[in-house]
């Protein structure tokens, strides 16, 4: 080994690898309302910050996680029965 060189060495972590079933709808929108609780008061941080780019990024995400909230719970897509061949 040459002088001022260092060996990286990765090894796989066995105790952090979980075989975790998938969850049941019901807790899956649970989460996902938990997480968007979680939005909205980072949307109002950044609101009361000022930061337009991140309001905006905050509320597109916001409404990707309504739309897979009721995909979930309603086992349709949000989106499904309107019209998205043009934009606004």
């Amino acid at each position: 080994m040459a002088s001022g060189v260092f060996d990286i060495v990765v090894e796989r972590n066995v105790r952090r690898r979980r075989c975790r079933s998938p969850l049941s709808g019901k807790k899956k929108a649970a989460a996902l309302f938990r997480l968007w609780h979680g939005m909205r008061e980072m949307l109002s941080e950044a609101e009361r910050v000022g930061d337009s780019e991140l309001v905006h990024f905050i509320a597109v995400a916001q409404m990707l996680v309504e739309e897979r909230v009721a995909h979930v719970t309603s086992g349709t897509t949000a989106f499904e029965k309107l019209d998205t061949s043009l934009p606004n």
